[in-house]
């Protein structure tokens, strides 16, 4: 999985494309399913498009298909976490080392 609860992260793919591109947050975890899987929230049957991990996230100006909604679920690799400490460590990493440039 990319994502862990409590990461802010991009929605990269939606099947509502109004989505794309906003910042959640992840809440909670709810499980993984095969596509077609369906879980119950409240009465209402969900059916997850495609096998993943599936997250309840939050966020403003997200939509599904009854329109706005402060809450939606979605598919871990449908998202992208915003972690600015692992982005540093990423860079440092593809830094070149003082070994490299003395070679």
């Amino acid at each position: 999985m990319k994502c862990e609860k409590g990461d802010l992260a991009k929605i990269v793919f939606s099947l509502n494309k109004n989505n794309i591109g906003k910042i959640v947050l992840v809440e909670k975890y709810i499980g993984k399913f095969n596509a077609g899987g369906k879980f119950d929230f409240r009465g209402i049957t969900c059916v997850v498009p495609i096998a993943d991990h599936y997250w309840w996230i939050s966020g403003e100006g997200l939509s599904n298909m009854f329109g706005d909604t402060p809450k939606a679920y979605i598919a871990d690799s449908w998202l992208e976490p915003l972690r600015p400490d692992a982005d540093k460590i990423k860079q440092k990493e593809l830094a070149p080392s003082e070994t490299d440039v003395a070679a």
